[in-house]
């Protein structure tokens, strides 16, 4: 379910990270990685075709020291939508090493955007791109248009979204455009939500649309009634098979990704 890869990365600018890539799909899959500090669970189910427009991906930087991850969403799905996720991820592996998340969705959007025919229609992609640095607990984020994520507290025992306040364009809109950063200190049990818009846009059978309101209740609500310290593999299933459940089918319209971290122990 990995992407392959048929190209030679260039030196990325600024500091290099030293960043390899655990894992990145395009495809059906449910995996699990252990990470930098750092506990992923990733859920993709592309709509309607084998490979989708979501792309996430999952890197060990720095010598195991940082954890990078990074979700796409190509507007629009299916085939098309697919060679667009791909070219990301080509691009992804140029500029891998930017060791800020902003400026790494800076120099994507750069590239990505005057790559772009002028002829042709808009190639808009939203992004998340966040770090993790295992010594001090930080994790860096920030937003190309994406959802925000949703952050549980495990001492407070609270959900509440990440960054609301961050704008920023797509990738494809326009070159030049700047990204803000965010960040937080996780402690151990705290817990990480990412996901793409299929799962905020899914409409239940009577047209009522999934908001990130209703998606904040649906986790917090299964969040608690699960054991203590819950696991991210236990939250991913029983929060995708919700979704699933308000949307009345195991299939979807749009192409869905479920990314859940969570901050492990000291080792």
């Amino acid at each position: 379910m990995a992407l392959e890869l048929d190209f030679e990365c260039e030196p990325a600018p600024g500091r290099p990270l030293g960043c390899v890539e655990l894992w990145a799909g395009n495809e059906r899959a449910h995996r699990h990685q252990e990470m930098a500090g750092l506990e992923a669970d990733a859920i993709a189910l592309p709509s309607g075709s084998r490979r989708g427009g979501d792309l996430c991906a999952l890197f060990s930087c720095d010598r195991e020291a940082v954890a990078r991850v990074v979700l796409a969403d190509v507007v629009g799905h299916g085939y098309s939508a697919s060679l667009v996720a791909a070219h990301i991820h080509r691009l992804l592996h140029k500029y891998r090493d930017v060791p800020a998340t902003g400026a790494l969705l800076e120099a994507l959007n750069d590239a990505f955007t005057l790559e772009q025919a002028p002829d042709q229609p808009l190639k808009l992609t939203t992004v998340v791109s966040a770090r993790f640095e295992r010594a001090t607990g930080e994790f860096q984020y920030t937003y190309a248009a994406h959802p925000r994520m949703l952050l549980w507290r495990a001492r407070q025992a609270r959900l509440r979204e990440l960054g609301r306040d961050l704008e920023g364009f797509p990738l494809g809109f326009i070159a030049g455009e700047r990204y803000q950063e965010r960040s937080e200190r996780l402690e151990a049990g705290d817990m990480i939500l990412a996901f793409s818009d299929g799962i905020t846009e899914v409409k239940s059978p009577s047209g009522e649309r999934m908001n990130p309101g209703k998606l904040v209740e649906l986790a917090d609500g299964i969040i608690r009634t699960l054991p203590q310290p819950a696991r991210v593999h236990d939250l991913a299933e029983h929060l995708f098979a919700a979704v699933q459940r308000y949307h009345g089918s195991e299939e979807f319209d749009d192409d869905v990704t479920l990314l859940t971290l969570r901050r492990m122990g000291a080792e």
